[in-house]
């Protein structure tokens, strides 16, 4: 059992209907270097086996039904007993040595209230690896001759618990780039964001299951941009993009 004063880092993983990919997730992150890691598992009310499985890693559970990504993630924060909070998805697989990582990075310079990386998406199709690959490339290209950080996905963001509480919490109105766009604008008015290049994680490509233009075009510039923004002016969801399971 752990001990509030052993808890450094804090895992927050939303979910809804995840059993396909939960387990692995599960696993390379009770695989981790660090130890002593509290796993939240916050749920948006799954009817598959998804809360059983997190309960077999001795995830805590917390349920919300019918949330958005970022209540999910707020419900989660809101529990954690660490000081650093990393935020993680329900269908990525992260190395061993991640979370010493994200520890180091915090740990170089005080300042940093925030750490990010990117994400190697399989092989399969080749357009969605290439996609990301060279997005994530040309983030960090920016990140290190202009020290600006643009972006940064949500299975791959973390921060500090003070910093958060700080900023004064997610915007729950927000479901689509909530947890993305909105936070880091955010914590970047109130601290140093740091963009890792080596701080790599493998998320799943179902995203790209339903072909190019439908990913590129609803999923992405209507759904997320469009429905982000929108959102923004309006304090509530306009368009609401069913997630891609």
């Amino acid at each position: 059992m752990l001990t509030d004063q052993k808890i450094i880092i804090s895992v927050v993983i939303p979910t809804i209907n995840e059993e396909k990919y939960l387990t692995n997730t599960l696993k390379s992150l009770v695989n981790q270097t660090v130890k002593n890691v509290e796993i939240i598992v916050s749920d948006g009310g799954s009817t598959d086996n998804t809360v059983n499985i997190a309960k077999k890693f001795s995830a805590k559970v917390v349920i919300i039904k019918n949330s958005s990504v970022t209540l999910a993630r707020q419900k989660g924060v809101e529990i954690a007993k660490g000081s650093i909070i990393v935020g993680a998805d329900a269908d990525t697989i992260y190395p061993p040595t991640h979370l010493e990582q994200i520890i180091s990075d915090f740990d170089k310079d005080s300042s940093v209230i925030a750490v990010g990386g990117g994400g190697i998406f399989s092989q399969k199709p080749w357009w969605v690896y290439w996609f990301w690959k060279i997005t994530y490339f040309k983030l960090g290209k920016i990140f290190q001759y202009f020290h600006k950080v643009v972006y940064v996905p949500a299975f791959n963001l973390s921060f500090k618990k003070t910093a958060f509480d700080q900023i004064g919490n997610y915007n729950t109105f927000l479901d689509f780039g909530g947890d993305e766009l909105d936070i880091l604008s955010r914590l970047k008015k109130v601290g140093k964001v740091y963009f890792d290049e080596k701080l790599i994680c493998w998320p799943s490509s179902r995203r790209a299951n339903v072909g190019f233009f439908s990913m590129l075009v609803k999923h992405t510039l209507i759904d997320y941009y469009l429905g982000y923004l929108l959102a923004k002016v309006f304090h509530k969801p306009i368009i609401r993009g069913k997630p891609i399971r």
